[in-house]
């Protein structure tokens, strides 16, 4: 068994949480260097996690020779320069999703993978992993029909308060055009039923300042706090989106309604149920086939079975690259004001 290097760059929350743990429970995975924003946060993480090497730039680690592979936990800005970076020095790369900060990042980075001949790993969504295998199925069954329609709604009161800060995800200087939970849905729609055709979009900002907890200052919002779209299929169906972070009531699922049925997929409760049509709606039996437990994920274990095997993984650069190829239309037709086609 050939021993896995791995750097990371920008050791936070979901890294301890998650990736930290996850890759040192596979055998031969050991994590050899660590980068964060800061030197002082990046000795710090190294003392807590016990890694060997603290680099002083991104840079420095990417051009380490030791390593085999690299892990970006950052936001969205760095996304793009260290994953371009690190697959040109001939090292394998796993991302955190919000995979860039606009298409033309996203496809930069697409194509660097494509011609690096490394593994290049995106960080799949929890959301509907559970029911993906479950959902296929009752497709390949013929179980809904045709489909007519589907309803995807993300909920919540996050931003409805003008004293809520500016953070990450609200500062399109760190996240670029990603937009409340919309990659994520847009993600799951795509492993569901396939590509985007075209979208044609409304974006809503209802508090146009926030306070930046970094500078104290008040700073123009761009991200919005609502976006209502309507996207056509290649599959021939239409896909209605509504996200709102400034409502009080509400929660986040996903609808999808056939000739023959009708399946609800409550995100919060991790519950799919169905009904044929004229029946009522009830729990939907997970195969023990299509099981996929959430809090024994196989992503890191996903990402080192691609580079020690070559077995096929998802979502990869592609997939994210389609993602945000929806979010840059999103973007462009709320501005202009006409639906924008998807090539």
């Amino acid at each position: 068994m050939n021993t896995i290097r791995i750097g990371i760059v920008g050791l936070g929350g979901i890294c301890r949480q998650r990736h930290l743990p996850g890759l040192r429970r596979i055998p031969g995975v050991e994590i050899i260097a660590v980068a964060n924003r800061s030197s002082e946060s990046s000795e710090r993480a190294a003392r807590e996690f016990n890694i060997p090497v603290v680099c002083g730039s991104w840079q420095e680690l990417v051009a380490r020779d030791d390593l085999d592979a690299v892990l970006i936990g950052t936001w969205p800005y760095l996304h793009h320069p260290v994953s371009t970076a690190a697959l040109r020095a001939g090292k394998h790369v796993f991302c955190q999703a919000r995979m860039a900060m606009n298409y033309a990042e996203a496809k930069e980075m697409y194509e660097c993978a494509r011609g690096s001949g490394k593994v290049a790993m995106l960080c799949p969504v929890p959301i509907g992993l559970s029911v993906d295998a479950t959902v296929a199925r009752l497709q390949r069954d013929g179980y809904l029909g045709d489909i007519r329609l589907v309803r995807v709604q993300s909920f919540s009161d996050a931003y409805a308060s003008p004293d809520v800060p500016m953070n990450w995800r609200k500062d399109h200087r760190l996240s670029g055009l990603n937009m409340l939970t919309l990659g994520m849905y847009v993600e799951v729609i795509h492993r569901w039923f396939g590509p985007t055709r075209s979208v044609a979009a409304h974006a809503d900002i209802f508090i146009p300042e926030r306070t930046d907890t970094a500078s104290g200052m008040r700073v123009h919002v761009r991200i919005p706090d609502q976006i209502l779209f309507h996207a056509a299929m290649e599959g021939g169906f239409p896909v209605q989106y509504l996200f709102s972070a400034v409502v009080h009531h509400g929660a986040d699922a996903i609808e999808v309604y056939g000739s023959r049925a009708t399946l609800r997929y409550e995100v919060g409760t991790d519950t799919l149920l169905g009904a044929p049509a004229g029946g009522k709606m009830r729990k939907v039996t997970i195969a023990p086939e299509d099981k996929y437990d959430l809090q024994d994920w196989r992503v890191e274990q996903d990402f080192v079975d691609a580079i020690r095997e070559g077995k096929e993984y998802h979502p990869n650069f592609e997939d994210g690259m389609r993602y945000m190829q929806v979010i840059q239309a999103v973007y462009d037709s709320a501005v202009l004001g006409e639906t924008v086609r998807i090539e």
